[in-house]
């Protein structure tokens, strides 16, 4: 686990204007100063990034709900920290957030090593992408029999299985988008050709997937834009009788008829794309 991917996973679900990504960041950061001041036994969390147990975490975060109770008699409460974070749940909040971040992360160093490794041609990464299954955190579904917890289970797995989806898309585009070129990790998206929810055969498959900024990812997820088979930019009807001006110079007109910087491998299936194609 490293912090720039869990920066990237912050922002990328960020609220405009919101500040949680920054203050959950921050509050990471008093944490550290604060197991500095008396670690509980968790010295093996004063690097949060070397933690891999979610349950370490877990345990981690029902520690600081206790000291938050505390409030002043906590020794966590020093001039030098901002007893802010503390006191209103904040360095809780994040630790949350890291929680559901690690075995998201974990599963997708898994999907991104086997990407990484493979040797034979690529349909056979598609069945071994397809194989993988993700570990889901104890805590996730407490009752996994009833029709919540089996409700709550697939969402789990859903969740995991796109987000390793998009790192072994993203590891493919070099993280930018194959249409603008845009190098934010933060901004870009891994689009699917055919929808998570329609194939199962296809949810891994990295030619069933397009890295694409947030605007171009929405449309695309909208058809209303797609590729023709040169992988040129096809704008729909609607794009062009309902957005115009700047907007439309901006950012459809200039792009109109440009094709995708396609990456060495695994190109976007243009059978795929075929089906994409009569939607728009």
């Amino acid at each position: 686990m490293n912090r720039k991917s869990f920066e990237t996973y912050l922002y990328r679900d960020n609220k405009d204007g919101s500040g949680k990504a920054s203050s959950y960041l921050k509050a990471l950061e008093w944490l550290h100063k604060m197991l500095q001041i008396e670690a509980y036994g968790f010295e093996d969390a004063l690097d949060l990034w070397s933690v891999h147990s979610v349950e370490r975490l877990i345990a981690l975060r029902e520690r600081v709900l206790e000291e938050q109770k505390k409030g002043s008699g906590s020794p966590w409460v020093d001039p030098s920290i901002a007893q802010s974070y503390l006191a209103k749940g904040h360095c809780s909040a994040a630790l949350t957030q890291l929680i559901e971040f690690l075995p998201e992360y974990e599963h997708s160093q898994k999907a991104l090593e086997i990407f990484r490794n493979h040797q034979g041609d690529e349909s056979s990464l598609v069945e071994k992408l397809n194989r993988l299954e993700p570990e889901i955190p104890s805590d996730a579904v407490h009752d996994p029999n009833s029709k919540d917890g089996r409700d709550r289970l697939r969402e789990v797995k859903t969740r995991l299985g796109q987000k390793a989806f998009r790192e072994v898309i993203m590891e493919i585009y070099q993280n930018r988008c194959g249409l603008t070129g845009l190098g934010l990790p933060a901004l870009n998206r891994a689009s699917h050709i055919i929808p998570w929810a329609e194939s199962k055969d296809t949810r891994m498959d990295p030619r069933n997937g397009i890295s694409l900024s947030a605007t171009y990812d929405a449309a695309f997820d909208r058809h209303l834009i797609t590729f023709d088979e040169e992988y040129r930019l096809v704008l729909s009807t609607e794009i062009k009788e309902r957005v115009t001006g700047e907007v439309w110079k901006t950012f459809f007109g200039a792009y109109e008829g440009q094709r995708l910087h396609l990456p060495p491998r695994y190109q976007p299936s243009q059978k795929y794309l075929a089906v994409h194609r009569e939607q728009i």
